[in-house]
């Protein structure tokens, strides 16, 4: 359309000629168009008589006389309007035309006349050298190439122009409609030439529906709304179509149209339904599938995601409410018995059988239990009323006693089963144990010697300080001492080598609260029984360990977190203990069990741990002033002060031994409260005279030179296994005490007695060093085995916590929901550039910044949103991963797990914030492509977080991975830009994190689709930014993801100093 002109007839549009223009633009055009500066076919080139037309090439045609002869009538039609000549042009024969008659009149008509129409099939040029008109051929060389382009076919829109320019001049006035420019005195600028509009022509995405060859492309000075318009980036309209400073000036196609490219910018069309056509469309782009985009789109509207979304949102509440009523279900009597079938299923836990209690031959009185108990005397009361000693001269038998409970023979079964041997205890040996800190003169522990039986319940005791818990950890290997040997059964080594068959309790409770008891021991015996044994025996040993507990009536129940308990505590350290014991340990150490219990639960705790011990188990605990019950309860003392060996022996002989060096126990006083006092240094009170001092205690050890009560005999039966010695053995007479044998006594040494113990402990070995190196190579379940075991307990873990993950849901799409209405003005529009050429001089204000300033919004809100989730991935169960590598589970497994069960969250989370986004914002960019990146941006962030949480403790943890996270975000190359990051020589800063990698990727997604239209190079100049690095992007955030794992894996194994 020539700039909307209305189809009026030329009489109309001299009736409507309105009154002069104050400005002179006919004096203007006259001085200006035909000094040839430019060409505007609009304008009559002289005073316009005789019947003339423009056609669709803007030529000029005339109806008149044939060149010399002048006996015929011809429409001669000039492209170059500033050079018309008497025989130039191409010539069209006019139709229903007396030629002589018009001539001899000179009545040729009006200027509007179409009386006499051209035939337009047929062009001519004039030929000198005939002095004739003859036909054109494919090549003409007499004519130029405006001359060329002309048809002959009327163009009214041009032809109504030309008229009423015609007639505003005859009338004297400014010939407004001729105007070449809208804004008064604006002189136009040529901007395509006639060799690269013939080439090209109308360029891409533009709309030149007046330019031909005989009219180009040229530039107006905008008025001056147009010219803020533009400034801001808008397209000047009247009555909301695009228009032109100027009739030739190329018009932007507008937002949901599109200029084909076959029509060469000569017309617009609106876009079809199922497609969408952005500002400068050459063609309709489709939408994806399950998108919507009614007819005249210029944007995408993404609804499958939304349907996806929601159909998995309402699938999860379903399941929740399914499963909450399955759970109540649960509770009630008549399902009391039934197990969570999903919990099972995720967690890798079968149900547990109906008739259970007959498969292993329980009491079915065991199985009936449901109230909830504290007080523990299963195991213990029933080895010291029914279970016969384990002999370590002999061999337990087959078929147990009869008279023995199922209960106990279930898990005797099991223990030999899992040891594949009798014995089921390991004996230990240390020699001159010293430690020290580093750069630290004065050790910590200093010259211990000493041995533990197989089968004792040896307790570790000494004041605040005393080295209690630095001896248990050096002896056990879990830190480096400066001197000392250590022997396992006699065989020279370390116990970390033997850590699958020794378990550990810790003081703190350590378990997982969101499994139940049943699941947090299963784990540990799926993870640490034989490989060889089959689901059905772990499921029997476990169960057996239950029983023996006395855990039975609450094997369903939460354990619980210190905070919200929901088993007491009591049980909760039983829940510990049979963590290690579903291990089937030869040895178990125990960190002060009793602390924080009543005297009630703690005597159930040492009961328990005295039943282990007369099962064959060694059992070394550190513990703390125990009351009288629980004192009497143990085998051996290893009593330490400053680091020293102040006694190690029978308990029975401990108060002995003191008395002899002068301390008076008071009558019924409790034995383990005065010998606290006396090795912490405060046995004033107990001995009158003489040095109470903790070194003169350790130095008497240290010389050995005690009162020995033994007599020959005595010592032989001090050796026999703690289990198997009677009371009475160790009782003596006071004439023995009194004996003039006393000074033979005197110079035998406890220190000599406990070398000959732990040789003959040696000689009395029945698991040989073969056979612990057979029992270990079997032990524990294969890596690939247990990184699915610990998969499952993930997933599971993440379920009970579904209040986490319903959180995590609801700020990722409350973070895509507010960015999307913060970018929903541009309506999908987030690139603004310079125009290729040669159209750069009509660009609107350009907009770079747009696509890297949504990249940085979304890594800034995945940030905030994802950050605090991915700590938690690791600091929640740290101190479980740590007694779980410590007992030998693989962490390769334990890390890849855990990696792997949040990757659904993540998706989840991401498709929450993606959805919601692009369907508010609608970016020209793939849906599915732009979801994939942002959930690599997420992955790096968890990544990034899971770092963060092995460096600081976790309190600190989220907050410095939120903050690290947003350092990351701002560094993604929006602002400061990457293009000033080169120049300060610190893009690699930026190109190490993953924000500049998302930002780049956004941005060539978002430019790259217009580079038909717009010059993008300069774009991607400006920004710093590659364009076609789609993939590469992708992989590298995959890359730096992978690598913040690597380094959060080196800080789980290594770097557990830093958390504290």
């Amino acid at each position: 359309m020539a700039h909307d002109i209305p189809q009026e007839t030329p009489q109309d549009v001299v009736d409507d000629v309105t009154t002069p223009n104050e400005i002179d633009l006919f004096s203007m055009l006259d001085s200006s168009f035909h000094s040839g500066v430019f060409q505007d076919p609009f304008v009559p080139v002289d005073n316009a008589d005789g019947p003339r037309f423009l056609d669709t090439e803007a030529c000029l045609c005339q109806l008149r006389p044939e060149p010399v002869k002048g006996d015929t009538v011809w429409w001669q039609c000039v492209g170059n309007q500033f050079n018309i000549t008497d025989t130039g042009g191409k010539w069209f024969q006019a139709r229903n035309v007396d030629a002589l008659e018009l001539v001899a009149n000179n009545t040729l008509g009006p200027i509007y006349d179409a009386s006499y129409a051209p035939d337009s099939s047929q062009g001519f040029e004039w030929d000198d050298s005939q002095q004739q008109l003859t036909i054109t051929g494919d090549r003409t060389p007499g004519l130029n190439v405006w001359d060329t382009a002309c048809t002959a076919e009327n163009n009214t829109l041009f032809s109504t122009t030309l008229y009423r320019a015609a007639a505003e001049i005859r009338a004297n006035q400014t010939p407004v409609d001729a105007a070449p420019c809208w804004r008064p005195g604006a002189v136009p600028i040529q901007i395509q030439d006639y060799e690269n509009w013939q080439e090209h022509g109308c360029k891409d995405g533009f709309l030149c529906s007046n330019n031909t060859v005989n009219s180009l492309p040229q530039y107006c000075t905008p008025i001056t709304e147009c010219q803020l318009a533009r400034l801001g980036g808008i397209d000047c309209k009247l009555n909301g179509v695009n228009i032109g400073m100027g009739p030739f000036e190329p018009v932007i196609c507008q937002a949901g149209w599109y200029c084909p490219r076959e029509e060469k910018g000569m017309v617009t069309l609106k876009c079809p339904s199922g497609h969408y056509c952005q500002a400068g469309a050459p063609t309709p782009t489709p939408c994806a599938v399950g998108s919507r985009c009614p007819e005249g789109s210029s944007f995408e509207r993404y609804l499958l995601p939304i349907v996806l979304l929601l159909v998995i949102d309402v699938l999860l509440i379903l399941g929740m409410i399914h499963l909450g009523i399955r759970k109540r279900h649960r509770n009630s009597s008549a399902g009391a018995i039934r197990q969570n079938h999903f919990a099972a299923v995720i967690g890798g836990y079968k149900q547990v059988a109906k008739k259970r209690h007959e498969e292993v031959n329980h009491e079915p009185a065991l199985r009936r239990q449901v109230e909830r108990q504290d007080t523990f005397r299963g195991l213990g009361d029933q080895l010291h009323e029914q279970a016969p000693p384990l002999s370590h001269g002999k061999t337990v038998r087959h078929n147990p006693d009869p008279e023995v409970s199922p209960t106990i023979r279930a898990f005797v079964v099991s223990m030999r089963k899992a040891t594949s041997a009798s014995e089921f205890g390991l004996s230990f040996g240390y020699d001159q144990l010293t430690f020290a800190l580093k750069n630290s003169k004065r050790p910590i522990l200093q010259n211990v010697t000493g041995s533990i039986n197989s089968g004792s319940l040896t307790a570790v005791m000494g004041g605040s300080g005393a080295g209690k818990s630095t001896f248990i950890n050096v002896l056990m290997g879990k830190t480096q001492y400066t001197k000392g040997s250590v022997t396992v059964n006699g065989i020279p080594g370390k116990l970390k080598q033997y850590k699958k068959l020794i378990g550990y309790v810790p003081q703190d409770d350590i378990v997982l609260p969101e499994l139940t008891v049943y699941e947090n021991i299963m784990h540990s015996a799926k993870i640490r029984l034989p490989r060889t044994w089959k689901d059905s025996d772990v499921e029997t040993h476990v169960n057996a360990v239950i029983d023996c507990l006395e855990l039975s009536h609450v094997r369903d129940s939460l354990v619980g977190s210190v905070g919200k308990p929901v088993i007491s505590g009591g049980q909760r350290k039983r829940v510990s203990i049979g963590m290690e014991l579903a291990a089937a340990p030869m040895a178990i150490f125990l960190d002060e069990p009793t602390s924080g219990l009543d005297a009630t639960s703690a005597s159930s705790i040492m009961s328990t741990l005295k039943a282990l011990g007369k099962l064959g188990i060694t059992v070394i605990v550190i513990i703390h002033q125990p009351r009288v019950e629980i004192f009497e309860m143990l085998d051996d003392m290893i009593l330490l002060g400053n680091g020293q060996l102040i006694y190690e022996g029978p308990q029975s002989q401990a108060k002995t031994f003191f008395e002899q060096m002068g301390f008076v126990f008071p009558p019924g006083a409790n034995c383990s409260d005065v010998i606290t006092d006396i090795i912490t240094g405060n046995g004033r009170r107990y001995k009158e005279e003489g040095d109470i001092s903790k070194d003169a205690l350790i130095a008497q050890w240290a010389k050995g030179s005690r009162v020995s009560l033994l007599t020959n005999e005595s010592v032989d039966r001090f050796w026999q296994p703690s289990h198997s010695r009677n009371p009475s053995d160790t009782t003596l007479a006071g004439s023995e005490s009194s004996d003039a044998d006393t000074s033979r006594h005197n110079r035998s040494s406890l220190m000599s007695i406990s070398k000959l113990k732990a040789g003959a402990r040696i000689s009395m070995l029945s698991i040989s060093n073969p056979q612990l190196s057979r029992i270990l190579k079997h032990r524990g379940a294969p890596r690939w085995r247990q990184t699915l075991l610990c998969l499952l307990r993930s997933i599971l873990q993440q379920y009970r916590t579904r209040s986490n993950l319903w959180f995590e849901i609801g700020l990722s799409t409350l973070a895509g929901v507010l960015l999307g209405l913060a970018q929903k003005p541009k309506n999908g529009a987030f690139f603004r550039g310079q125009y290729n050429k040669p159209y750069e001089i009509l660009s609107l204000s350009a907009d770079y910044v747009a696509a890297p300033q949504m990249a940085m919004l979304i890594t800034l809100a995945i940030g905030l949103s994802s950050a605090a989730p991915g700590v938690k991935l690791f600091s929640e169960d740290m101190l479980v991963y740590r007694r779980e590598a410590e007992a030998g589970h693989s962490r390769v497994a334990y890390f890849l797990a855990k990696t792997i069960s949040v990757l659904p969250r993540m998706a989840l989370a991401c498709l929450h914030f993606s959805a919601p986004l692009f369907l508010i914002s609608m970016p020209v960019i793939p849906f599915w492509t732009a979801f994939l990146a942002n959930l690599l941006y997420v992955y790096c962030i968890y990544g990034l977080a899971s770092c963060m949480s092995m460096v600081v403790r976790r309190e600190d943890a989220p907050l410095l991975a939120t903050m690290v996270s947003l350092i990351v975000g701002i560094l993604s190359g929006a602002a400061p830009s990457l293009r000033e990051a080169k120049r300060w020589h610190l893009d690699w800063l930026w190109r190490a994190g993953p924000g500049v990698w998302l930002g780049e990727l956004y941005f060539g997604q978002l430019v790259r689709p217009f580079d038909y239209l717009y010059d993008v190079k300069i774009a991607s100049q400006v920004t710093g930014y590659e364009l076609d690095r789609l993939w590469v992007n992708m992989l590298i955030m995959v890359g730096i993801g992978t690598a913040y794992r690597l380094l959060a894996f080196v800080g789980l194994v290594r770097g557990g100093k830093l958390r504290v």
